[in-house]
């Protein structure tokens, strides 16, 4: 019969750290709430009835529900599901400790040749917080003892109850902490180079398959969670992508160079520090290009990058990346041609839940390229990611867009959440054209008909300003303002726009930086032909009426919730049309004589259309 007391302290330990390590490892909500029922299970098997865990663990279990309910106030109702879960796990499999005596785990460490000192300060602490509890108890009985009913005061008065009570308990424990300290140091540890005890734990044969049982039960868990992701969305399509990001080469990129009628820039992914190769070509020729390599994380994260030049316009290439040995699969990319085209736009991606919203922003973007097959290339205008060198955001971003961006090309922007003072991380991980005074930052290329001017707003941000200083930073705003005349000056193209990550024409007019905008760049855009600027920051789709010549549109596909959109207050005069509405992208048609902008929600209603025809 199996039985948890039955068990050696040590391979009690070897299954807590199991389960905890499970738990801590995998997202997947359903895998968590599988793990707890699992480990609860384990504890009823071994002795331990629910009525037994649930009495042991309530005040535990209470605080889990208000940091949920904590989570859930704030919108971030399955992080904070996932975080509880999380917790839940780890408390249940901590009661497997009460079925043994503190002595034994003390003895169990002990024989793993874990310093005596340490051991005993591990088992000092498993008495320390049962102690520190009655004390609060003790506390809440005199409060109540002095006739005041706590339990149905109100819950401004029992703040103010806990707050008192807090300071004398926080004092009582660090008074403990200071007379364990003492007694530590009163039993001499070390003070003989071999201890005797009376007597010696051995493993029996329950306690080694349990003990390599739980680990393997572990990895395999945690493998299969990993793989599993949220469970929502395009599975199949995201699963490809998690099996390919541990192969040679992934996260495999097409962007945008200066003339894509004969070039094309590919990048990726790899672990290794390695060659980097494109085998790339058109029926019977197989040409070979070699990468660029830049450290993100050494040893971890390396992205390579080859500009494919020579290229016939609007004709498909076959291409797969790799190292001379191991290859990606063959994909496929076609040039820029002649004539109309049309591209995809999409706004702020910021995320508010990783793991969910990434996977629900890449079942948006393959379901908009699914329903409009023609789309030419991509353009996203800021904000793919919430922390500028967070590797885990990127990766997240590059695996859900994979399908897509490594078959048409991306132009992106950076936007305030790719930038500390400069998009430092953005620029390594997004190759794009260097033709401005700021390469990467600021740049243009022409696709048909049609000139695209790319900035960089966060220029104006405070950080950049005090960190060149106000002089150098003004001459740099006007060597790029002579650019951009210069830029748009030169091109011939019908169409010309101009996208950025901050409105020049906000909602709330919160930030110097639209002002600073529409000061310094929208009179040479106005001045320069430009019919449309395309930016994001603000978290709703939004319109304009025509402003110095220029239409603008905000654009949003992630699904962070915007705070700018003031329910009841008055919008601007300018805006034409706005829909505070999360996960939308537009489809930008371009002939010679009509430019048309289409707005699509997450299930693909068009909810706006605004078109331009050429005078």
């Amino acid at each position: 019969m199996f039985s948890l007391a039955a068990l050696d302290p040590r391979t009690k330990m070897v299954m807590i750290a199991a389960i905890s390590t499970a738990a801590m490892a995998v997202e997947n909500l359903r895998f968590l709430l599988g793990l707890l029922l699992f480990t609860s299970a384990l504890l009823a098997a071994g002795k331990v009835g629910f009525r037994q865990q649930l009495k042991q663990a309530r005040m535990a279990v209470g605080m889990v529900v208000f940091l949920f309910l904590l989570q859930a106030l704030f919108g971030q109702m399955e992080l904070g599901a996932a975080l509880s879960i999380r917790l839940l796990i780890i408390i249940v499999s901590a009661l497997i400790l009460l079925t043994g005596a503190p002595r034994d785990y003390l003895l169990g460490l002990v024989q793993w040749k874990i310093p005596y000192e340490i051991a005993y300060m591990v088992i000092i602490g498993l008495h320390f917080f049962p102690i520190l509890r009655e004390e609060a108890m003790d506390v809440y009985y005199s409060i109540q003892l002095r006739g005041m009913e706590i339990k149905k005061a109100s819950i401004a008065a029992k703040l103010r109850v806990y707050l008192k009570i807090s300071l004398p308990i926080l004092a009582g424990a660090m008074e403990r902490a200071k007379d364990m300290s003492i007694s530590m140091e009163a039993r001499a540890f070390r003070a003989y180079p071999k201890r005797t005890y009376m007597r010696k734990l051995k493993l029996k044969a329950r306690d080694l398959i349990c003990m390599t049982m739980f680990p393997l039960l572990a990895a395999v868990f945690i493998l299969t969670g990993c793989m599993a992701g949220t469970g929502t969305g395009d599975h199949m399509t995201t699963e490809t992508s998690r099996q390919e990001d541990r192969a040679v080469a992934s996260q495999i990129l097409l962007s945008q160079t200066e003339n894509p009628q004969s070039s094309q820039a590919v990048s990726w992914y790899s672990c290794r520090k390695e060659t980097g190769l494109v085998h790339y070509g058109i029926k019977n020729t197989n040409c070979e290009a070699r990468a660029e390599r830049t450290k993100i994380r050494e040893g971890e994260y390396y992205r390579y990058k080859a500009v494919l030049t020579g290229l016939r316009p609007d004709t498909t290439y076959q291409y797969c990346v790799g190292n001379g040995q191991s290859w990606s699969k063959v994909r496929s990319f076609t040039t820029a041609g002649k004539g109309n085209f049309s591209f995809l736009f999409m706004g702020d991606i910021q995320y508010q839940v990783r793991e969910r919203d990434y996977e629900t922003w890449g079942t948006l973007l393959r379901r908009a390229c699914r329903e409009h097959p023609d789309i030419n290339f991509g353009i996203l205008s800021g904000d793919m990611v919430e922390k500028s060198a967070d590797i885990q955001d990127w990766s997240a971003f590059f695996n859900q867009s994979q399908s897509v961006f490594s078959r048409i090309p991306l132009a992106a922007v950076p936007g305030n959440h790719e930038t500390s003072i400069i998009p430092y991380t953005y620029l390594q991980m997004l190759p794009q054209p260097e033709n401005s005074p700021l390469p990467g930052e600021v740049y243009s290329f022409d696709y048909g008909d049609c000139h695209f001017l790319m900035l960089n707003s966060c220029l104006f941000m405070e950080e950049r300003i005090r960190d060149m200083g106000k002089k150098r930073w003004q001459e740099m705003i006007e060597q790029l303002r002579q650019w951009i005349r210069t830029d748009l000056s030169h091109s011939s193209a019908k169409w010309k726009i101009a996208v950025m990550h901050h409105p020049p024409y906000p909602i709330t007019e919160d930030d110097p930086i639209y002002s600073r905008i529409r000061k310094n760049w929208i009179p040479v855009l106005s001045e320069g032909g430009v019919a449309c600027t395309l930016c994001g920051h603000q978290h709703v789709y939004m319109r304009t009426k025509e402003q110095n010549g220029i239409t603008c549109i905000m654009g949003n596909s992630g699904q962070k919730q915007s705070y700018y959109d003031k329910k009841g207050e008055p919008l601007s005069e300018y805006i034409e049309k706005m829909e505070a509405r999360t996960g939308t992208y537009q489809v930008i048609s371009v002939s010679e004589n009509n430019l048309k902008v289409e707005a699509f929600d997450e299930n693909g209603v068009r909810f706006d259309v605004w078109e331009l025809p050429k005078l």
